[in-house]
């Protein structure tokens, strides 16, 4: 059996990471701990490829895409997509090539990521969920797309998802909502977790009480929803009179879960949304929903990878892309004094 990274590693009694450190000449490595993996590398009659040779050079061009989940589940979301279109974009302009990993039910998008550095063949890599940021460093440059936990120490693009889910709430408010749902926070999902504390930031600005039962969990990337506790929601007699939801499948289900109680969007609901997909602009009726421009996100990342490769960048920077909100006929003015 072919000898890897992890095995030399693991005899060593380091990180892999120090281990393609180690190999590459790497000089925030210690002679004595190079000497030691080279040692052991031979003994262990380890011999890199040929793609893994050229980055000593940095010869390759190629950069490696980490996708949250599984393939079926990230391609199959139309964020996900466009991101790749607009990291397919610039990386074809300046003649680099992209090649993509994704977790799975068995395999963690960590360990897809160490795979993809081990295997020699990327110069970089750029992780698209903020979760999956390496937590220790590897020895290839990383760009995030979302506000990593470690975001001082990073370089990332990002939408300012806490003054969306802010900018979200308040749009409600102005039209007279005071009894407003949030639906799809998934606390895995820093995305998420920020539209929440934006939520909540515009209803205490606005004296309303923030209501803890009213933050509707899901699976985000899935849209999955717990229609049960849906269901007593909106059977009560306080039920919400509109709903922040995070995508819009989300929304598009939520609106066909709502018919069912005899409840309509906009008049007895109103819901604004997000990712302004082609499926929410068709919806009857159309979906107001905030256009996170996710083609910008993909040539801003790939463009901040390509600048870390020729050494344009100085240390961990944060590139910001606006939103922009879409208003459609999801949302109505609420007239009732109670509400």
């Amino acid at each position: 059996m072919k000898t890897t990274i992890k095995d030399i590693a693991r005899e060593a009694g380091v990180s892999p990471s120090t281990v393609s450190r180690a190999l590459h000449n790497n000089p925030r490595i210690s002679e004595d701990v190079r000497i030691k993996i080279k040692r052991i590398a031979k003994e262990m009659d380890f011999h890199p490829n040929q793609m893994a040779r050229s980055l000593v050079s940095r010869t390759s061009r190629i950069v490696g895409i980490v996708f949250p989940g599984n393939a079926e589940q990230s391609l199959g979301h139309p964020f996900y997509p466009a991101v790749l279109q607009g990291l397919g974009h610039v990386a074809g302009e300046r003649k680099y090539h992209m090649l993509l990993a994704t977790g799975s039910d068995a395999v963690t998008a960590e360990e897809a990521t160490s795979k993809l550095v081990e295997s020699g063949y990327v110069s970089g890599l750029i992780v698209l969920a903020a979760e999956d940021s390496p937590e220790e460093d590897v020895s290839v440059p990383v760009v995030v797309i979302g506000r990593p936990p470690n975001a001082k120490e990073c370089y990332y693009v990002d939408t300012d998802n806490i003054k969306a889910g802010y900018t979200a709430t308040q749009y409600l408010l102005d039209r007279g909502h005071r009894r407003i749902l949030l639906i799809g926070y998934d606390k895995q999902y820093i995305v998420t977790v920020d539209r929440r504390r934006g939520y909540e930031r515009a209803l205490l600005e606005s004296g309303i009480e923030f209501r803890r039962d009213w933050v509707v969990p899901s699976q985000f990337i899935q849209n999955n929803t717990d229609s049960d506790l849906l269901g007593a929601i909106f059977k009560a007699d306080d039920r919400p009179t509109a709903v922040v939801s995070m995508d819009d499948a989300l929304s598009i289900g939520l609106a066909g879960f709502l018919s069912t109680m005899g409840l309509s969007v906009p008049s007895d609901v109103s819901i604004i949304s997000f990712n302004n997909t082609e499926s929410g602009r068709y919806h009857t009726p159309g979906l107001t929903s905030f256009d996170v421009d996710p083609y910008r996100l993909g040539v801003s990342a790939m463009t901040l990878m390509l600048d870390r490769l020729k050494d344009k960048i100085d240390g961990p920077t944060a590139i910001e892309v606006p939103f922009s909100l879409i208003e459609r006929e999801s949302v109505t003015y609420n007239h009732s004094l109670d509400s």
